[in-house]
């Protein structure tokens, strides 16, 4: 098995592999959460990913985004911590990191800063599961 990524993510192309990484990512509801009073927000996620022969796995990876000012949620209920996220994308415009989930969910972190650190947990573990949905991006895309 490959040793665990590390990423530190202080640029646009560094988001870019850190959201490709992540497409089609899982993420419990309960497993995501912001610390106002240290400007910080955390999740771990479930990444998908295709081994060089054909293997399906999915791994955990721990996301800490620094220097977030607020959260802003569309579409996501805090109270239902066993609801499953599908991570469509992660992008920067300046402004907030945007966190676009299938459903239309939408998770958008305030910041000044694009600082992003993450790492692998685990070995993971094999799935049959594919990721599979509709194109329901909020932009249509």
């Amino acid at each position: 098995m490959n040793k665990n990524l590390k990423l530190a993510v202080h640029d646009n192309d560094d988001l870019t592999i850190l959201s490709s990484l992540l497409q089609d990512a899982t993420l419990l509801v309960g497993d995501m959460g912001y610390d106002a009073e240290a400007q910080q927000f955390l999740f771990v996620a479930a990444r998908f990913l295709t081994l060089a022969d054909g293997q399906k796995r999915r791994r955990l990876m721990g996301v800490h985004c620094a220097g977030i000012t607020a959260v802003r949620r569309h579409g996501i209920d805090l109270r239902r911590s066993a609801d499953v996220l599908s991570l469509l994308s992660i992008t920067f415009s300046g402004m907030s990191i945007d966190l676009i989930f299938s459903g239309a969910a939408q998770l958008k972190l305030e910041t000044p800063t694009l600082k992003i650190f993450a790492s692998d947990l685990d070995e993971g573990w094999a799935t049959h599961f594919t990721p599979n949905h509709p194109d329901d991006h909020p932009d249509g895309k």
